[in-house]
Formats: C-alpha cells, sequence, structure tokens
C-alpha cells in the first residue's frame, strides 16, 4: 500500500480536493503548482499555489486574460493536455486537502509564472497609488 505524499516542493503539481477562490467560494477538485512553502516550528506547513487549467483557449496569447501563462504537456508535469497556469491570483492550500503529486514544473517555467504574478501585484501597486 503507497501511503500518501506528506511534503510537497516549489513547483510541484498537485491534485487540490478542497480550496476557495479568493471571493471566499469554494472550489473543488483542481490541479494547482505550488508556488510558496512555509514552514516553520509553531505553524503547520501552509502551501501557496497558482490554479492550472486545461482551458488552453484562455492562454495571455489569445485571449484577454494577460496573465494565463501557457504549460504544454510533458512527462516531467505529467499533464494530459496543453494547459494554463492563472498567475493573477495565489491560493493558500490546505496539506490536507492535497491528495497527490502529478508531476512537477521546470525552473524556467516555475520563473516565468512568478514574472507574471509580479506584473500583476506592480499593477495593484499603480492602481492604488492612481487613487
Amino acid at each position: 500500500m503507497k501511503l500518501k505524499q506528506t511534503e510537497y516542493e516549489i513547483g510541484d503539481i498537485v491534485f487540490v480536493s478542497k480550496y476557495s477562490y479568493p471571493n471566499k467560494k469554494s472550489g473543488q477538485n483542481h490541479l494547482f503548482v505550488v508556488i510558496n512553502v512555509e514552514k516553520n516550528e509553531l505553524v503547520p506547513v501552509e502551501y501557496f499555489g497558482m490554479l492550472v487549467s486545461s482551458h488552453r483557449d484562455k492562454c495571455k496569447d489569445n485571449s484577454i486574460y494577460q496573465y494565463n501563462e501557457p504549460l504544454d504537456k510533458n512527462q516531467t508535469n505529467g499533464l494530459n493536455d496543453d494547459s494554463i497556469v492563472k498567475c493573477d491570483e495565489m491560493y493558500s492550500i490546505p496539506p490536507q486537502n492535497i491528495m497527490f503529486k502529478i508531476g512537477s514544473v521546470d525552473v524556467d517555467d516555475y520563473l516565468r509564472f512568478i514574472e507574471a504574478y509580479n506584473k500583476v501585484l506592480k499593477s495593484l501597486e499603480q492602481t492604488l497609488n492612481v487613487e
């Protein structure tokens, strides 16, 4: 019998059973790229990730969604379809809701996702400074 993996690394693609959207609505059964792992002695491990979607038509290259980065399927990432990573939102993922790892992204893809997220933050900062 295979035991459930309990620790995941930055860049892992994981299947999450339950999560919350930023608007507090519930989501379930989705893939995420682990973007950050917070560990310390007092608080349990907490994961942060970006949502992976197979809706390639919503890629930044051919849609209005400028922060949706393409992610091509390959053996390393374990995806069944060419996909996108929605880099405009960071999700907190409770460790107990991660069911399993399907693969991982390479360093170049990870850095591209972080760069897109930094653009989101810069855009928000500029919007706040205008108001």
